[in-house]
């Protein structure tokens, strides 16, 4: 099967340890020249077969080939940002994508040689990097390991990242109108593509399941969403998913602010110089953007997501997913988050990392006013022996993530959809132990790529016990497998209730835990939080309050 006749053309896959994979799939045209800034286009139709064995550039972002560049482009615009707003140094040069380019609407599919007649269930994963970085052909998340071990057919689609997708110049003018929630414009056009297409390659377009970690995971919450994705799939994952603006998705005057300060940056009179302007003078704005929010808000400190009000969005995840009736929801959902979720951002917060009580308060009081010191008192009840920065990271993990994730849990599982819940809770070991079990730790688990140079990508992974590592990255396999084969569970991992919140443990020991972050929600309640919306309409006051006009 290494050559598949799909509705485009054909193309020629290549074959390894009993999967074939087919790299650089084209899904739309290539949103270069004229398209740059426009809705995705059908690709070009070829007739000639189509080499599918080389990997595709990632959307344009920051690496070593143009770091260089980008560096003096933000000296010439702002002489007072000193460098790149890099990633934690924890994370080094794991989401580098060297292959990088405008050109990026690929998508890569790795098909397993074993696989049943009636066609195999599909996965299509979108993936995380705050819609900055990584790519669908990220190392960590590539599909044959996945793929040989369990049966199904796995998807990684590219989407336009950074300003090219998630800045939404067509607020500004109607020359761009078409530039607003491009990215998400990208990811459904992707979907499409899969759904049309799969069958090709043995896949059963009746058994498709979408999922993503962190940005891939508000991928999958648009989609939920917005009615132009009905029946383009069966069921959805979400992991470590945060639906609040402005980390996944804007309110217009927000988006638009961004808009405006990417051409005063840019030194722009004609916001239609966009369509020709060098790409790594975006990438330098992206960094210098960061100015504009300090340092230890409790609110995102990368403005690039989808805007509520543009096409496709009409509202943000928070609000549909946690408090509306969906027209068309999945028949089944997964949502997972990790134990301590914020460790990953504690490279950007020195409170985090060694500050003082009063430090933590002030952070703790953009949340919750006057009842910050009795939520931070509850936490240091709860996990005695927590450091006040520890204290900090566990409130940020549920307030961010967990604690929308159960909303959207309570609220899906009343509508009849069949709603599983896990935390992944494997403590790791590198870094001097300081991360745990962290945000995007649950990656190699899933994807069983485990290797010493896979490890290698992430330090945290330094010096872990490898035959625990393998055992619960089974268990993660085994449910996920049976979850995106049937919507069922593996084993003794039971469905969430509202009424009965029952969570799967995912750590060296792996057990259904019933009523595990109860006390963190007592305790977030307590502290003012009066729902999902309450704390979105706070974020939001917090984020404009708090923006930063000067340095």
């Amino acid at each position: 099967m290494l050559i598949i006749q799909t509705a485009d053309g054909p193309l020629m896959g290549s074959t390894i340890d009993g999967v074939t994979v087919f790299r650089g799939v084209p899904y739309a045209a290539a949103p270069i020249g004229d398209l740059r800034f426009k809705a995705p286009r059908p690709v070009v139709p070829w007739t000639d077969i189509r080499n599918a064995k080389a990997a595709s550039p990632a959307s344009l972002q920051t690496n070593r080939n143009n770091l260089q560049r980008v560096q003096e482009h933000i000296a010439q615009m702002d002489p007072g940002v000193t460098g790149l707003m890099a990633w934690p140094p924890y994370v080094g040069a794991t989401y580098e994508q060297p292959l990088a380019s405008e050109d990026c609407l690929y998508l890569d599919i790795w098909v397993p040689e074993k696989r049943p007649e009636a066609g195999s269930p599909v996965y299509v994963y979108y993936h995380g990097g705050a819609n900055v970085v990584s790519s669908g052909s990220f190392v960590l998340e590539r599909g044959e390991n996945l793929a040989r071990e369990t049966g199904m057919i796995v998807v990684r689609p590219n989407n336009r990242l950074g300003a090219l997708g998630w800045v939404h110049f067509g607020l500004l003018d109607d020359r761009f109108n078409e530039a607003i929630n491009l990215g998400v414009q990208d990811q459904l056009a992707a979907l499409r593509w899969v759904h049309h297409n799969i069958q090709a390659f043995g896949g059963d377009a009746d058994n498709i399941t979408i999922g993503g970690e962190s940005a891939g995971a508000t991928a999958v919450s648009h989609l939920l969403c917005m009615s132009e994705s009905a029946g383009l799939y069966r069921r959805a994952i979400l992991q470590s998913l945060t639906p609040f603006n402005p980390w996944c998705t804007q309110q217009l005057p927000d988006a638009k602010w961004v808009a405006q300060k990417y051409i005063e940056l840019l030194g722009l009179t004609d916001i239609g110089e966009l369509a020709h302007i060098d790409p790594e003078r975006l990438l330098a704005v992206q960094n210098i953007m960061g100015r504009y929010f300090a340092a230890d808000m409790a609110i995102a400190w990368r403005p690039l997501g989808a805007v509520a009000g543009g096409p496709l969005v009409e509202v943000t995840p928070a609000i549909r997913l946690s408090t509306e009736v969906l027209s068309a929801p999945p028949a089944e959902v997964m949502i997972g988050f990790a134990k301590d979720e914020w460790q990953f951002f504690r490279g950007h917060s020195k409170t985090v990392r060694e500050g003082s009580r009063e430090d933590v308060l002030t952070v703790l009081e953009q949340i919750f006013a006057d009842k910050a010191g009795e939520v931070l008192e509850c936490y240091e009840r709860l996990h005695p022996g927590h450091p006040e920065g520890h204290c900090l990271s566990d409130i940020m993990s549920f307030v961010y993530f967990k604690y929308p994730s159960l909303a959207i849990a309570d609220n899906l599982s009343k509508q009849g959809v069949r709603t599983y819940v896990y935390q992944f809770s494997f403590d790791l070991p590198g870094v001097d132990g300081e991360l745990r079990a962290v945000h995007t730790g649950n990656i190699p688990f899933l994807f069983r790529n485990m290797t010493a140079l896979d490890l290698a990508c992430f330090p945290s992974f330094e010096g872990i016990d490898r035959d625990a590592m393998e055992q619960s990255s089974a268990h993660m396999g085994r449910h996920y497998s049976s979850f995106i084969a049937s919507g069922a569970a593996e084993g003794d991992w039971r469905e969430y209730q509202a009424e009965a919140p029952d969570i799967l443990w995912f750590g060296e020991d792996v057990r259904t835990v019933s009523h595990l972050l109860s006390g963190e929600k007592l305790a977030v309640e307590q502290g003012g939080v009066s729902g999902v919306l309450a704390l979105e309409r706070l974020l939001v006051a917090n984020l404009r309050q708090s923006r930063q006009t000067e340095r």
